[in-house]
Parts: structure tokens; C-alpha cells; sequence
């Protein structure tokens, strides 16, 4: 069941891997500049959540319904709007600079079926040391002098697979590295997230008969450019 419910997203990222530009290809050096290939993946914290969107339904009345989220009643249209959602989660990538703590906010036009354009800001501050089952290490993220910041975008769509209703956001990422050995480097790749509940949740939050429990809910890549 795990194989079936993942096997959407990894064949995302296997696309994704195949058309992205040459830089994103090797580790090579250029005319003085270096890039770096990254692969990795995003999985969030579920515990220790840090601030809820805020949720607004335009010519609606939002109702929050425990076992679907929130949604938009006495609506003509059934849009949803959210904006400055924060969240926290632990990354892991090929290179230990990617690999850390991050941490985004979130912003979203949703239509009915909860698609739609979606934005925000990301940071990562690399460390080995991140247990998305603990709480958010707010004394490491407020300390840090080395990290990554940028801004992601993209779409929300509609998927069913393997007879399963699928969400996958497919988001342009870019960044840059701030002070220490990450000064002056910067980052752009992709990241696909693949949810299966109209407001994005965990996996933990999930049945655990589907076989989701501990499975990182995106994947993603990009370059180092340094």
C-alpha cells in the first residue's frame, strides 16, 4: 500500500531529475563556479506545530470540521484563502548543508477542490541534529549565524492515484546562504509535496493502515551555486 500511495510523487521526481538544465546534472566547475547537485527530502514535524494559517472565505462562512480541516460553506465558489501558516521540519540531502532544521510559512488560494496557487518563505539551518517527532529547537534556529533563506511558489493540483485523491504542489524554489560557509552560495530546485486531505497535514496525522507513519511528504532537488 506505501509503494502504491508513494509511487506517484517518486515518478514526479524521477521526471523532474530527467529535465532539469545541464548545471543541475554534476558537480562541475566553470569559469570559476562550482554547482552542486541536490536530492533530498522534507519531512515535517507533527508535534510541536508552531502558528496556524490564518483563514478567510471569500463570499463564504469557514467551518472547521475535525476529520476533513476547514472549508468554505455557503459559498457560490467554495474558495479558500490562507496566509502566514508556519510550520517546521526536518530536511535530509546528499549534501550536509542542506540537511538541517527548516522552516516555512505558507500562503494559499484554494478553489473547491482545494487547488490552486500557493507561496512563502523558507530557511534552513543545517545541523545532524532534527527529530521532527520532538519539539521545534527554537534556541538552535534564534542562534543561528549560518543558514539558508529564500522564497518557493507554485501550483496545488488534483490527482487520483491508484484510487486515491492526491494533492501534489509542484514548487519553484530559490535561496540564497547567509554568513559562514554558506555566505554568498545560492540554491534553486524544485520540490513536489503530495498530501491526501484538502487542508495539508502530516503524514502522522494519516490512518496508519495506509503506511505512511514516519515517510517524508516531499522530495526535492535543485543546485548549489557557489
Amino acid at each position: 500500500m506505501k509503494k502504491m500511495l508513494v509511487l506517484c510523487l517518486s515518478t514526479l521526481l524521477f521526471m523532474g531529475a530527467a529535465i532539469v538544465p545541464a548545471s543541475f546534472a554534476a558537480e562541475n566547475s566553470k569559469f570559476g563556479v562550482t554547482r552542486t547537485q541536490i536530492k533530498g527530502f522534507d519531512n515535517w514535524a507533527w508535534k510541536d506545530p508552531l502558528s496556524p494559517a490564518t483563514i478567510t472565505c471569500p463570499g463564504g462562512e469557514l467551518v472547521v470540521d475535525p476529520s476533513v480541516g476547514p472549508y468554505c460553506s455557503d459559498s457560490t465558489t467554495g474558495r479558500l484563502h490562507f496566509r502566514d501558516g508556519a510550520a517546521w521540519t526536518c530536511m535530509t540531502a546528499n549534501d550536509p548543508r542542506m540537511t538541517g532544521v527548516g522552516l516555512y510559512t505558507s500562503n494559499g488560494n484554494f478553489d473547491a477542490d482545494s487547488t490552486g496557487s500557493v507561496w512563502g518563505t523558507w530557511t534552513i539551518v543545517p545541523t545532524e541534529d532534527c527529530d521532527k517527532d520532538g519539539f521545534y529547537p527554537e534556541e538552535l534556529v534564534m542562534t543561528a549565524t549560518s543558514f539558508w533563506h529564500g522564497t518557493w511558489s507554485g501550483q496545488r493540483q488534483f490527482y487520483i492515484v491508484n484510487g486515491f485523491n492526491t494533492l501534489i504542489s509542484e514548487l519553484k524554489i530559490v535561496g540564497k546562504g547567509v554568513g559562514g560557509d554558506l555566505d554568498g552560495l545560492h540554491f534553486n530546485g524544485m520540490e513536489w509535496i503530495e498530501t491526501y486531505t484538502p487542508s495539508p497535514v502530516p503524514y502522522e496525522f494519516l490512518p496508519q493502515e495506509l503506511g505512511l507513519f514516519d515517510e517524508p511528504e516531499a522530495e526535492f532537488i535543485g543546485t548549489i551555486k557557489e
